[in-house]
């Protein structure tokens, strides 16, 4: 048998076979890493404030700004809506 064929062939079998164990177990590690980061709650700050949350960012907006805070809640963006 050929030795460069043999280099190939065992090259796109590794390279096959790690790509389909990534796609498989990819989502079960990202999962577990997901679960083990501490969640920070989103706190409403009063009434007349809008509040979304997506995990790692708190986006706050009020009449006069919108702020954007990390998961450990310091302030990180301001916008004025003013003029």
């Amino acid at each position: 048998m050929n030795e460069e064929r043999r280099k190939f062939l065992k090259i796109i079998l590794i390279g096959g076979t790690s790509f389909m164990v990534g796609k498989v177990l990819g989502p079960l590690f990202s999962k577990f890493l997901d679960d083990s980061q501490t969640k920070v709650g989103s706190k409403k700050e009063n009434s007349s404030n809008s509040e979304n949350s997506s995990g790692h960012f708190r986006v706050v907006e009020n009449k006069q700004m919108l702020s954007v805070y990390d998961a450990s809640g310091e302030e990180i963006f301001q916008i004025d809506k003013g003029a």
